[in-house]
């Protein structure tokens, strides 16, 4: 469970990010202190609620057993969070006492198909405070059909940068094969890490030396940056992201990373040691499933491919930002690729998690068999107890509101959302629909058509 062990000096007084714990403004001192104490006072609700219905273990033991390991798996990951980003604080308070002297040259590769917004992508990554000889930006165009190579060519021109090259491949062959095109034009003394960026994500000036920090310890692989919605004001499927992200990375990352063992670096913002991609590229751009060709889940399938022999963990101060789908049939097409992706995952991941620490094996599993038997309970809760038990599934209900209420004021304490209420829904909206999701995505895994495109 190694954390870091360096720290870098400031140039600048510290701003407060999203990724990691910071003093509440004075004028909110009051207000934050209340969210927390509803918070806390909430998992103790939870936690006294448990114990006196332990007794449901009789009468119903299947469902008061998953109600029990859902309610366990979930505080878990907050209290192992926790501990990862205080002590990660504790480092980062001490680093004005260290210079940093690792600054690799860092590749930034950003794949493009189809996006109006790549001019803005390109700019921020032009603009990240690095070392100017340092950092090669790479843009790959996998054969756009509407205007973004024209897009790519007029900002290339506008910029008139020599770190910025642009690639145009003749054919189409998805987003894994531009990263490898990407790579593959690199020269030996370029792209010591590779950062890949999603072609619709911006990064903060300062994320990529955020980023590149946990590179000192070699023995790290891959590092996951953190990733905001930027689109969240647009409607209410887009705020319930907002959480839903934001909860994913600062709490299910940060507990994964405490034992180095983060289940997937985003392709929204992650960074790669080159020498921990090239041996297994070529498996990675060749990966097949069930004789077809894998041409989504890139990300959470490269992190698998070094989750064996490396670290991966995950910088909270390391900011990004990506659009989400603001159309239901959008959300509903990436949430399906999600779920093929994971499920054929996570049989390769379950190989790689028994080298880590036996507290990260466990939390893995029971990750994967928490989601495997929700449709089972849903179907019960809202077919079996209403219609044949005659029986309103209040405390099944119950237990999803009180879920999404701590979601929600974990997400309102740290990054001051007044609407902040809009992202429990995701929880609601989880439960009802996407957890349906589950036994199609298993019947047309095989299905390798990219979803959203």
């Amino acid at each position: 469970m190694a954390l870091l062990t360096h720290s870098r000096r400031r140039t600048a007084p510290p701003v407060p990010r999203p990724g990691l714990p910071t003093p509440a403004p004075t004028a909110g001192a009051n207000k934050h202190r209340i969210l927390w104490t509803v918070f806390v006072a909430l998992v103790v609700a939870i936690c006294i609620v448990k114990v006196l219905s332990l007794t449901n273990l009789i009468t119903e033991p299947v469902f008061a057993a998953y109600s029990i390991a859902v309610t366990t798996f979930i505080l878990a990951r907050f209290g192992f969070a926790r501990v990862y980003l205080r002590a990660l604080k504790r480092r980062n308070d001490t680093e004005d006492l260290v210079q940093v002297t690792y600054q690799p040259t860092v590749a930034i590769i950003v794949p493009a198909y189809n996006e109006p917004d790549i001019a803005r992508t390109m700019k921020a990554c032009l603009a990240a405070d690095y070392p100017h000889d340092k950092l090669r930006v790479v843009v790959v165009d996998d054969k756009s059909t509407d205007d973004t190579l024209a897009i790519i060519r007029r900002t290339e021109s506008e910029l008139d940068d020599e770190r910025l090259l642009v690639i145009a491949p003749p054919v189409n062959q998805g987003k894994r094969h531009a990263i490898g095109t990407g790579l593959a034009a690199l020269r030996a003394d370029e792209g010591e890490i590779c950062v890949f960026i999603d072609s619709d994500s911006q990064i903060e000036p300062d994320a990529i030396s955020a980023l590149i920090r946990h590179f000192a310890d070699p023995e790290v692989g891959a590092v996951a940056g953190h990733t905001d919605v930027a689109n969240k004001s647009v409607n209410i499927l887009t705020r319930m992201q907002a959480m839903q992200y934001f909860i994913a990375f600062r709490v299910h990352k940060s507990a994964e990373s405490l034992f180095d063992a983060v289940g997937c670096c985003s392709g929204c913002f992650s960074g790669y040691r080159r020498t921990a991609l090239e041996p297994i590229l070529d498996d990675w751009l060749g990966q097949t499933f069930f004789g077809t060709p894998s041409t989504y889940g890139d990300d959470r399938s490269l992190t698998n491919f070094l989750l064996r022999n490396w670290k991966v963990v995950y910088a909270p101060d390391a900011q990004a930002y990506t659009n989400v789908p603001e159309r239901m049939k959008q959300l509903l097409k990436q949430q399906l690729r999600w779920k093929k992706s994971w499920m054929r995952e996570s049989l390769r991941a379950a190989r790689a998690m028994w080298h880590k620490h036996p507290v990260m094996i466990a939390m893995f599993f029971v990750g994967v068999i928490l989601p495997l038997a929700a449709p089972q309970i849903v179907f019960r809760a809202f077919v079996v107890q209403p219609y044949f038990l005659h029986e309103f599934p209040i405390w099944y209900l119950g237990g999803v509101a009180t879920i999404a209420l701590l979601y929600g004021l974990y997400y309102r304490a740290h990054q001051r959302e007044p609407r902040w209420y809009l992202g429990m829904f995701f929880t609601l909206f989880y439960t009802i629909v996407l957890v349906v999701q589950l036994p199609y995505a298993m019947l047309t895994i095989r299905d390798s058509k990219w979803g959203t495109r």
